[in-house]
């Protein structure tokens, strides 16, 4: 962002604001922004500003030094550098203090700009101000004097000003604002519709927001941004951001707290936990242990596991080490949430034999477990999935069974005590996956079965290999008469744990 002041003015107004450098130090700082390139990368310009504020400390009430963090630095820069920025974060990080003190840098300096910014409520778009306020109060001197302040509006001499609004289905749409602050989206009565709204309206765009389960607009942001696609950046901070919090006090705020599920979502480690369902992840016995580095071994028994899923094809290389530990060590999931990989059967099984390549599995997996529906022949061409798979050489298994079942062999590797399901962290998607999914509303012994599920697909292919892999013998895990039981509650099995 280049200043639309010459840089005598914007000289003043800076010695103005940081008082307690030196002349030299002001011009340094002064000569480094005005050299700032085209990367946007934050110059400590803007930092001295904004660490020259004070914000309200949570715990006395009273006003402390805006005292800034890695974290916050670091999210100042990409502010600078990016017009759609998403910033997913655990609670209680300074995040929204941050988002403030940056549009106030920017209406301070510069003349003419309109700031948005949507809340989840009323009462927190009048908080938001109220924030505002308190920023601008604790300037040494003000650039540009206040010459309107109530409930919805801040307005300087300069002419920029700051309008706050409960978010809502047109909030912004009429305006052009400079930039606009999207606060605790996912928590938004009609997040699409709104943020739309606002995105239509704005140069800029922050959105901060902790997670609200997986599956909404937040979510699809978040995935989107890390496979590229759309004009939004994305970013994550953890509990561990805060430099006042270690291993100590995570436990005892989320290891020992009443609700340790809910406090792994207040205060995330992952973007897992950020988006973990609300009502609880229907794998509740997977956690970070069952996540490994191992990469493919030449020489592992390996077998393939597939769901043809359609427009939302899934494979998975599962490998037995020579102890018999299996681990999922790479993964093909091309359409993964919404987007359609439009992929014939035939290009899907070219990709995979492509991936065999990639990991050295030229002669071997010899095995490819897949949903046994696969076996009709299409009405157009007489030739069924099974076929076209067996031509390319990838040898199609796949036995029917029932959903339940291969439930109940997912739940009973996962939890397997000396040899449970790994998973390497080259497999971002199905980690999500089973982190993540709910409970079926319908049937909760079973994981979200909707279409609409982005999930369903790679666990249907994980699923293919529990009920078909014959190294796993189920009979050590139940009685050939007794049916195993489920939690409905909890969404757990109550055997063999």
């Amino acid at each position: 962002m280049k200043p639309a002041e010459p840089p005598r003015k914007l000289r003043a107004a800076t010695e103005r604001v940081v008082a307690r450098l030196s002349a030299a130090e002001v011009t340094a700082q002064i000569a480094e922004y005005e050299a700032r390139s085209a990367s946007g990368l934050i110059t400590p310009t803007e930092l001295s500003f904004i660490e020259s504020l004070s914000i309200e400390d949570k715990l006395s009430g009273g006003l402390i030094p805006f005292t800034l963090w890695d974290c916050q630095k670091d999210f100042v820069g990409r502010m600078n550098a990016h017009e759609r920025l998403f910033a997913l974060k655990c609670r209680q990080i300074g995040i929204t203090w941050l988002v403030l003190a940056h549009l106030l840098y920017l209406s301070q300096f510069w003349g003419n700009r309109l700031f948005l910014i949507a809340s989840q409520s009323g009462s927190d778009a009048i908080d938001a101000l109220h924030r505002l306020r308190i920023l601008y109060n604790s300037l040494p001197e003000k650039p540009s004097a206040l010459t309107k302040d109530n409930t919805e509006e801040i307005a300087f001499a300069n002419g920029s000003r700051f309008e706050s609004m409960k978010a809502t289905k047109r909030a912004g749409r009429s305006k052009a604002a400079f930039a606009s602050f999207a606060d605790e989206f996912a928590f938004w009565d009609w997040p699409e519709e709104q943020l739309n709204a606002l995105d239509s309206a704005s140069q800029s765009l922050f959105a901060v927001s902790t997670g609200n389960g997986p599956g909404d607009l937040a979510h699809t942001i978040w995935g989107q941004a890390q496979q590229g696609i759309g004009r939004w950046e994305s970013v994550f901070y953890p509990w561990s951001a805060h430099p006042g919090r270690d291993e100590e006090w995570y436990r005892q705020n989320v290891t020992e707290a009443p609700e340790p599920r809910l406090a792994r979502r207040e205060h995330a480690a992952t973007p897992a936990d950020a988006f973990a369902a609300p009502g609880g992840a229907f794998f509740e016995r997977w956690s970070a242990d069952n996540i490994t580095k191992q990469r493919a071994e030449h020489n592992w028994k390996t077998v393939r596991a597939v769901d043809f899923g359609r427009r939302h094809p899934a494979c998975l290389w599962i490998q037995k080490t020579p102890t018999g530990q299996p681990i999922v060590v790479a993964e093909f999931t091309p359409a993964q949430r919404v987007v359609s990989a439009a992929m014939t059967t035939a290009e899907f099984a070219q990709n995979i034999r492509r991936i065999d390549a990639e990991l050295g599995l030229f002669e071997a997996p010899g095995t490819t477990y897949c949903d046994p529906a696969g076996k009709a022949a299409s009405a157009q061409t007489g030739e069924s999935e099974f076929d076209i798979f067996a031509r390319a050489g990838l040898a199609p298994v796949g036995e029917p069974s029932g959903i339940r079942d291969g439930c109940v062999r997912l739940f009973n590797h996962i939890s397997d005590p000396d040899l449970p399901l790994l998973v390497s962290d080259a497999c971002p998607w199905l980690i999500e996956c089973i982190s993540t999914v709910r409970p079926d509303k319908a049937k909760p012994d079973l994981y979200d079965q909707s279409e609409s599920s982005p999930y369903q697909h790679a666990l249907d292919a994980l699923r293919y290999w529990a009920v078909n892999d014959v190294a796993f013998d189920y009979d050590e895990w139940a009685d050939e008469d007794e049916e195993p039981t489920i939690g409905v509650a909890s969404g757990m099995w109550g055997r063999k744990w």
